[in-house]
């Protein structure tokens, strides 16, 4: 990959920021974060602006899932679920807490046609091992352009280098169903092995007829 290969089309386009809500992975003093690729992705050409913050219980989840839905935070139409998950699910905190996870359902709900012009990514595992046909009803009940994420258990690093190009995508082409359309064609070809190896998957919102 070449920086030029993002930076042409990013010069034309609207930087895209990314709001990120992140667990605590493991025990305190090793536990992993995706902020440096975030980081990264802030200080390469494309600039790209993020918020993150950490999330430890629904409490924390609610609050910082409505913030991010607010006309406010339109520059940054990328929300980042970086958790733990299981199908249909994300987790976080103490997972011996039945409080400690939310249903794509509880998520729904909350972010029920709030999502306009948004794309939202699970980077969580298992969380999209559910049918295609939920995935597109969790598409069109919050109005977001797009939702992804993984079908199954990821490796933690090579999923975050996947987030990072697909991140880096979104900002080649407009936010509307053919530039998104065209996201996933671009990753597909650059990462087809990692994306079938991680069981990467993208459902789009359905265009409407004019």
């Amino acid at each position: 990959m070449l920086l030029r290969d993002y930076t042409l089309a990013h010069s034309r386009t609207k930087v895209r920021g990314i709001f990120c809500l992140e667990t605590d992975w493991s025990e305190v003093r090793t536990s992993p974060s995706v902020e440096p690729m975030l980081e990264l992705l802030k200080r390469s050409p494309l600039t790209i602006p993020f918020v993150h913050r950490n999330v430890v219980t629904t409490d924390t989840l609610a609050y910082y899932i409505g913030k991010w839905a607010q006309k406010r935070h339109d520059d940054y139409p990328i929300l980042y679920l970086a958790f733990h998950g299981i199908q249909g699910e994300v987790q976080f905190g103490d997972l011996r807490r039945r409080t400690a996870r939310v249903t794509l359902d509880q998520l729904e709900e909350s972010l029920r046609g709030k999502c306009a012009g948004r794309v939202i990514h699970f980077g969580s595992c298992g969380t999209l091992g559910v049918s295609l046909r939920r995935m597109r009803r969790f598409v069109e009940e919050t109005g977001a352009l797009a939702v992804s994420g993984y079908e199954k258990d990821i490796d933690w690093v090579r999923s975050a280098a996947l987030d990072f190009s697909y991140f880096a995508s979104i900002q080649q082409n407009t936010m509307t169903v053919p530039g998104l359309r065209a996201v996933r064609r671009r990753v597909l070809l650059r990462h087809g092995r990692e994306v079938r190896s991680l069981a990467f998957r993208f459902a789009l919102r359905e265009a409407r007829p004019r």
